[in-house]
């Protein structure tokens, strides 16, 4: 026997309702979160917005979900999946991209290098404190002195 809901509108007591006429409601806004449902008609009432899927993502329902046809089950797994693809791409195209440096020392322009690349070359001698410096994040040049965390050695 399929899943049956009731529903408590403006002091009305109205049902039963399916699993899927509850979920056509909830989305066409003719139940709101704070309406009352309950499930069967022995059922405790409790607020629309704590059945789970019914205003949020339908594929997190544990009540409901289990009732549905398979048909209409399939179609809420799909959209489920192209909306994680698309937070998917979305996270992906919001991760930071890299930072580039460059500098000009005594051999010429140099870069693109990661900061860690950097930071040897200040060790081993080739970028000293007074020499320009750029990254990819910056909005102008400045001196390699001025840039925190690098560190410099002295020149063989």
């Amino acid at each position: 026997m399929a899943t049956e809901w009731y529903c408590r509108l403006m002091g009305t007591e109205m049902g039963p309702f399916t699993s899927k006429q509850l979920l056509e409601m909830a989305r066409s806004h003719q139940i709101t979160p704070d309406d009352s449902v309950r499930k069967g008609p022995d059922g405790a009432w409790v607020g629309a917005d704590r059945v789970k899927g019914l205003f949020e993502d339908l594929s997190a329902s544990t009540i409901i979900m289990a009732s549905l046809p398979p048909d209409v089950k399939a179609a809420l797994d799909r959209k489920q999946q192209e909306q994680e693809e698309a937070k998917q791409k979305a996270a992906a195209a919001a991760k930071p991209r890299p930072v580039h440096w460059h500098y000009i020392g005594e051999q010429g322009k140099v870069g693109p290098l990661t900061f860690e690349e950097l930071t040897v070359h200040g060790r081993q001698g080739r970028l000293q404190p007074h020499c320009r410096v750029w990254s990819s994040k910056s909005p102008k040049w400045c001196e390699a002195r001025d840039v925190e965390g690098l560190e410099f050695g002295a020149v063989d």
